[in-house]
């Protein structure tokens, strides 16, 4: 039998969840479901009363989710959630294929793409199916989004994971948005294909494979197209 690590540097005590956590956690849900759409402007008040929460914590969530580029805040405007432009997009992405496509490429120079630290992927495509299997879009957003922290986190590189994750909400947004119009299926199996690929050894097909998956979410869906019906069917 294996006994536990009884090293204290092994262990990291859970972090407590505050009213703020549940308070941002509710935002990017609602966010990645298109309950709140790109532009629309966020209120505390309004936030508060969908919440049963006090305007204090609602407020401390949209500071920091401001930071971390899901809300947009301006004078006479108030707070926006993000906008998802074509041009918006292609930034996000630029810097997204840049950090992971480094990232795959030291993970593999590292030899850190074995079955065994790849496994955690693995956990998270089977997340994403039981989210596709319940249509559930932020869901799937959240397994997918943990998928590419992992692959990222093979790098060994912490400063890039650092970069990474300053993008990881907005990532959650777009991806469970893109979940409302693309075959959750088509999301799933694109992983399924990067994960075996990953465990090929070709770094030159990984990197392919991993910038196309990521480039599709803006080449398939027409996002202006997306907001708009789901404002219409609101107001049916």
């Amino acid at each position: 039998m294996c006994a536990i690590s009884t090293r204290k540097e092994d262990w990291q005590a859970p972090r407590p969840r505050t009213l703020v956590d549940h308070a941002i956690d509710a935002i990017i849900a609602a966010a990645a479901r298109g309950v709140i759409l790109p532009g629309e402007r966020l209120t505390e008040k309004d936030l508060g009363e969908m919440l049963g929460l006090s305007r204090v914590p609602i407020r401390e969530a949209l500071r920091a989710l401001e930071s971390l580029g899901v809300v947009d805040s301006a004078p006479y405007k108030g707070t926006r959630l993000m906008d998802v432009s074509k041009d918006r997009l292609e930034q996000i992405l630029d810097v997204r294929v840049a950090l992971e496509t480094l990232a795959v490429t030291r993970a593999h120079e590292a030899g850190a793409l074995t079955p065994e630290r790849l496994a955690p992927l693995g956990a998270e495509i089977r997340e994403m199916q039981l989210m596709c299997d319940r249509r559930d879009a932020y869901g799937l957003a959240e397994a997918d989004t943990r998928f590419h922290q992992h692959l990222v986190q093979l790098s060994g590189n912490q400063p890039l994971l650092a970069l990474w994750q300053t993008l990881a909400r907005q990532l959650t947004v777009i991806i469970g948005l893109t979940a409302l119009e693309k075959a959750m299926d088509d999301i799933v199996e694109e992983h399924v294909r990067l994960l075996a690929l990953l465990s090929g050894g070709d770094l030159a097909a990984m990197r392919s494979e991993l910038e196309e998956h990521i480039r599709t979410q803006i080449h398939v869906i027409d996002f202006d197209l997306l907001i708009e019906k789901h404002r219409a069917r609101r107001g049916r």
